[in-house]
C-alpha cells in the first residue's frame, strides 16, 4: 500500500477545468485508502478533506493494489473503503489509481503518459477539452471509464502509476452522525390569495401537500408539505436512478383548488455538491364566491326588511361577463378567480333601484376562498295614477282637461324623476310614481262644471282637488266627474246666513229652460259691504234636493266665476244651505246652514 500527499499541478489543473465544465456525466464510486495512509495529506481528516472549498486543493485519495489488478465499481463499494463513502456526498471528487502494468501495453507503447497528448484531447465545448483515458488490461482492452461506470476520466502518469480524475458523486442515506452533502431541491406551496402567479407578501404557506420528484421522467420520491407549506429533496446518489440530469416536480391535485404557478425542470449536474435548488414554488387559489340578493323595497328604505318579499328571474351581471338569474329565494352567486370585480344588475322596466347606492354597483376584490356574501340589490316596483275625466252628461271622456299631481307624503330614500310637481293637459296619466301618497289637481276649463264636492279654488280658478294612495306595481284609477249640459228644474229662494263679523242676504232664481240655463243672483255681504250681481248663469245641475249653480258675477268691479250649492232640507227651511264661492277668493256657508229665509228647489 503506497500513498501520496497531494497531486501533482498538472492533475490539479486538469481536476479544476473537469470540476467547472462538469465534463463528468455519470455517477461514480471511488475508494480511500487505509486511515493510516491520511498522515501525509495536508487535511486532519477525512471530514476537513470532504468540506474543502478550493476547488484546485480537492485532492482526494489513491488507492494501491497489486500490480496488474484493475479496480473495479464492485471494490470500490466494499470493505473497508465504503466507511469513507457514507461520509460523502453528491458532489466529491475522487482520484483513481492503477499500476501502469494495468495499462494496455500497446496503448503505453504509442503514448507518453506525463501528461494529455496532442491528439487525445476530447473536445468539450469551445476552449474546453478532457483527456482520452488509457485502455486497461480486462481480458480485452478497454478504458478505465468502462469500469467506473462507465464515467470518463482525465488520466495523468504518477511516477509507476496511472492517476484519473474522476467526478464522485455518489451518496447514500444518512443519518444524522454521518450526514453527507448532497445537492437539495426544494420550495414552497402556499396559496395564490391573487391568483398571480407569484407569492406576494402575506399569502400562507399551505402544509399537508403532497409533493413528488421525477428523475429523468420517473418518479422517484414523495414528500409532503411541512409547516408553513415548505418542501425540500435531498439528491441521494446512492437511491437509483438520482443522479446528475433533469428533475421534475408535481403536486397532488385537490378538488376545488387551481394551480397558478409551477416549478419548471430542474436541471441539476455532476459536481453539484451542497447547492440548493430553491424557489420551486407550486401557487394555488381557490375559487372566491360572490353572492347577494334581490328584493322587493317596499319602503325604500335601501335595506332588506323582514316582511320585504324575494325577486326572482333577475338578471344579474358580473364584469367578466357571466350572468345569473335569482333564485326563487332572490339569491344568485358566483363562483369567480380572485380579482377585482363589478356586479350589477340588468334594471326593468317600471323598477327604480334601491340599493346599493350610486353609482347601482358593487365593486370588490376578492381573494382565493373569500366567501363575499351580502351583495344585495333592493328595488322599488313603481305605480301610477290615471286621472278619468268624465262627461256625465254625454257619459264620454272629457279630453283637454289640466291636471296636475303632487306629493304629500312619498317616504323613503328615492325621489321621483322626474322631479314633482308635473301637469298635462293631455292624457292625465303620471306613470313611474314612488309608493306613496299624492295630490291630484284638475282645473276645470270653461264650459266644464262639477258637483265633486272636493271642487275648490286653487291659484283663483276652480278645480277638483283629490287625495291618492299609489302603490307598487299598480295604477290608480281617479275618475273626475264633470257636467257641461244643464239639468232641468228650477231654484228660487232668499236667505239670511252669518258670516264673519255680521250676516249677508241674497235673492235667487235660476232656471233651465229648453236646455238653457237662466236666472238672476243678488248677494250682499253686510259686514264687507260685498254686493255680488249676476253677470251671466252657465249651468245648472238639479239633482233631488241638491243645486249645483255656475255662472259669472261681479265681483269688485270684475266679472269673476262663481259655484253656488244649495240645498233643499225641506220646511220650514232652517236646514237649508247655501254655500257660494267665488274667484278669486270669496267663500262662504260651507258646510253651514243658513240663518234665515229658505231654498226651494222645483223638480
Amino acid at each position: 500500500m503506497r500513498k501520496i500527499k497531494a497531486a501533482p499541478r498538472g492533475f490539479q489543473v486538469a481536476g479544476r477545468s473537469r470540476f467547472v465544465l462538469f465534463a463528468c456525466v455519470v455517477l461514480a464510486t471511488l475508494a480511500v485508502a487505509p486511515t493510516s495512509a491520511l498522515a501525509s495529506f495536508p487535511w486532519a481528516n477525512q471530514e476537513a478533506l470532504r468540506n474543502e472549498t478550493n476547488a484546485e486543493l480537492r485532492a482526494t485519495y489513491i488507492i494501491d493494489s497489486p500490480p496488474g489488478t484493475t479496480l473495479p465499481r464492485s471494490l470500490f463499494l466494499s470493505e473497508p473503503y465504503v466507511g469513507f463513502y457514507e461520509k460523502e456526498g453528491f458532489d466529491r471528487n475522487f482520484l483513481t489509481w492503477a499500476p501502469l502494468s494495468s495499462i494496455d501495453d500497446t496503448y503505453m507503447a504509442t503514448h507518453n503518459w506525463t501528461g494529455c497528448l496532442e491528439g487525445t484531447q476530447v473536445p468539450v465545448s469551445p476552449g474546453y477539452s478532457y483527456c482520452s483515458p488509457p485502455a486497461v488490461k480486462l481480458g480485452s482492452p478497454k478504458h478505465i471509464n468502462e469500469e467506473v461506470l462507465k464515467g470518463p476520466l482525465t488520466g495523468f502518469k504518477w511516477g509507476d502509476n496511472f492517476l484519473s480524475d474522476i467526478c464522485g458523486n455518489w451518496a447514500p442515506a444518512n443519518d444524522a452522525k454521518k450526514a453527507a452533502p448532497m445537492p437539495t431541491i426544494s420550495g414552497l406551496k402556499y396559496e395564490d390569495l391573487n391568483a398571480n402567479g407569484k407569492r406576494d407578501s402575506g399569502e400562507p404557506g399551505l402544509s399537508g401537500w403532497k409533493i413528488e420528484l421525477f428523475y429523468e421522467g420517473k418518479h422517484v420520491a414523495s414528500t409532503t408539505t411541512g409547516a408553513g407549506g415548505a418542501y425540500s429533496f435531498q439528491l441521494n446518489a446512492n437511491t437509483p436512478p438520482i443522479g446528475g440530469g433533469t428533475y421534475t416536480l408535481k403536486e397532488e391535485s385537490r378538488e376545488g383548488w387551481h394551480q397558478e404557478e409551477a416549478p419548471g425542470p430542474v436541471s441539476v449536474p455532476y459536481g453539484a455538491g451542497d447547492h440548493e435548488y430553491a424557489g420551486n414554488d407550486f401557487g394555488n387559489w381557490r375559487p372566491a364566491k360572490i353572492s347577494g340578493h334581490k328584493f322587493d323595497d317596499s319602503n325604500v328604505d335601501g335595506a332588506w326588511g323582514g316582511s320585504e318579499k324575494a325577486l326572482s328571474k333577475w338578471d344579474i351581471q358580473l364584469s367578466n361577463g357571466d350572468e345569473r338569474l335569482t333564485e326563487v329565494d332572490g339569491s344568485y352567486s358566483f363562483s369567480v378567480r380572485p380579482g377585482t370585480y363589478t356586479v350589477g344588475e340588468v334594471l326593468q322596466k317600471g323598477w327604480r333601484q334601491t340599493a346599493p347606492g350610486s353609482p347601482g354597483t358593487f365593486e370588490h376584490t376578492v381573494i382565493s376562498g373569500q366567501e363575499l356574501e351580502g351583495l344585495d340589490f333592493g328595488n322599488v316596483c313603481l305605480g301610477g295614477v290615471a286621472v278619468e275625466p268624465l262627461d256625465d252628461s254625454t257619459g264620454n271622456p272629457l279630453a283637454g282637461l289640466e291636471v296636475r299631481i303632487e306629493e304629500i307624503s312619498v317616504p323613503g330614500i328615492l325621489e321621483n324623476e322626474p322631479p314633482l310637481p308635473r301637469t298635462t293637459t293631455g292624457t292625465p296619466t303620471f306613470d313611474e310614481l314612488l309608493p306613496g301618497t299624492y295630490r291630484v289637481t284638475a282645473f276645470l276649463p270653461e264650459g266644464a262644471f262639477t258637483t265633486d264636492p272636493d271642487a275648490v279654488l286653487v291659484e283663483g280658478r276652480f278645480a277638483i282637488v283629490k287625495e291618492v294612495t299609489v302603490s307598487e306595481c299598480e295604477t290608480t284609477d281617479l275618475p273626475v266627474h264633470l257636467f257641461t249640459r244643464s239639468t232641468p228644474g228650477k231654484v228660487t229662494g232668499g236667505v239670511r246666513l252669518d258670516v264673519p263679523g255680521g250676516f249677508a242676504t241674497s235673492g235667487f232664481e235660476f232656471m233651465t229652460r229648453a236646455g238653457s240655463p237662466r236666472g238672476t243672483l243678488e248677494y250682499q255681504d253686510h259686514s264687507t259691504g260685498l254686493n255680488l250681481h249676476t253677470a251671466k248663469i252657465e249651468a245648472i245641475y238639479v239633482s233631488g234636493n241638491v243645486a249645483w249653480i255656475w255662472g259669472k258675477v261681479l265681483f269688485e268691479g270684475v266679472e269673476q266665476r262663481f259655484r253656488l250649492r244649495l240645498v233643499d232640507a225641506g220646511e220650514p227651511g232652517r236646514e237649508d244651505r247655501f254655500e257660494l264661492t267665488v274667484a278669486p277668493g270669496y267663500e262662504t256657508g260651507s258646510g253651514e246652514t243658513i240663518s234665515g229665509g229658505n231654498v226651494q228647489i222645483h223638480k
